[in-house]
């Protein structure tokens, strides 16, 4: 039992509205993680009840490109939401844009999603258009979930070694193996000072019993590796398969090979102090 308060931030909630006429899905959306959208409000209560104090919000693929929704939510309550957004990557215009990220309020970071269609197109267009060499000079951090492609993880931070980059959901996409096994290939990338990790969406990948042992050995073996410093809370709340109080207690009460100090950072000061993000602990 943590003997001082802990401030949790969770590093990913999606959220979305609903396709209406005036604000359709694409036509070819993939079906989303439940029937009912997840708005703020919402995400709010929740919160609450789980005793967390502040959240990145991701606009689902299902949903389109788009980040109204969420950079409305950060720039109205700065110390409680922070945007990750989806961009055009592959557009050398919009990557020329780049440069002023900071003066769009509420954007804390850009996501890649390569777990699916032309992952190789997407990069070798990135690639091209130069996003990763002005993400780099720029300092913006990216979140890019590409379960189980290591390889693609290294050569980015060898290619772009001040490039700052979170591995999202600790790189995972099923159960066929033990969490503590297969968060295990991460470790070869802990060498890069510019990769951290999101101890995301877990519990989507055991099946066992709170107080969910697995998870909190997983946290070990990232943090062994990583350091406190690099390794990133998060829930994925929308298609989270326990209660979320429930995991927030893994994370703060149920890790004790965690000094305080470390249990301080993966709560939610690592995430921060990666993104330059002051609000959440101001006043």
């Amino acid at each position: 039992m943590t003997s001082r308060p802990i401030h949790v931030i969770d590093a990913q909630i999606h959220v979305w509205k609903a396709s209406t006429p005036d604000r359709p899905w694409p036509h070819d959306a993939i079906e989303p993680q439940r029937a009912e959208p997840l708005e703020i409000p919402e995400v709010r209560r929740r919160m609450a009840d789980a005793g967390v104090a502040g959240a990145l919000l991701l606009g689902p693929t299902w949903e389109g490109s788009r980040n109204d929704y969420v950079l409305q939510a950060a720039a109205e309550d700065p110390a409680v939401f922070g945007a990750i957004c989806r961009y055009a990557t592959g557009d050398p215009a919009a990557v020329e844009r780049l440069a002023d990220w900071r003066t769009t309020t509420g954007m804390r970071a850009i996501r890649m999603s390569l777990n699916r269609g032309d992952v190789a197109g997407t990069l070798g267009a990135a690639h091209e258009s130069g996003f990763f060499s002005v993400a780099e000079r720029h300092g913006i951090p990216l979140s890019i979930y590409a379960p189980g492609r290591y390889r693609l993880y290294r050569e980015l931070a060898e290619r772009y070694p001040a490039l700052k980059i979170t591995v999202d959901h600790a790189a995972l996409d099923s159960i066929e193996t033990s969490l503590s096994d297969a968060v295990a290939p991460l470790k070869a990338l802990a060498v890069y000072p510019g990769i951290t990790v999101k101890a995301s969406a877990l519990p989507c990948f055991v099946d066992e019993e709170y107080p969910y042992r697995s998870i909190s050995e997983a946290v070990y073996r990232l943090v062994e590796a990583f350091g406190a410093e690099r390794v990133f809370f998060g829930s994925d709340l929308s298609r989270l398969p326990v209660p979320y109080g429930k995991l927030v207690d893994v994370f703060v009460d149920h890790v004790p090979e965690l000094s305080e100090d470390e249990r301080v950072l993966v709560a939610g000061g690592a995430l921060t102090a990666w993104l330059g993000w002051t609000e959440p602990f101001r006043g």
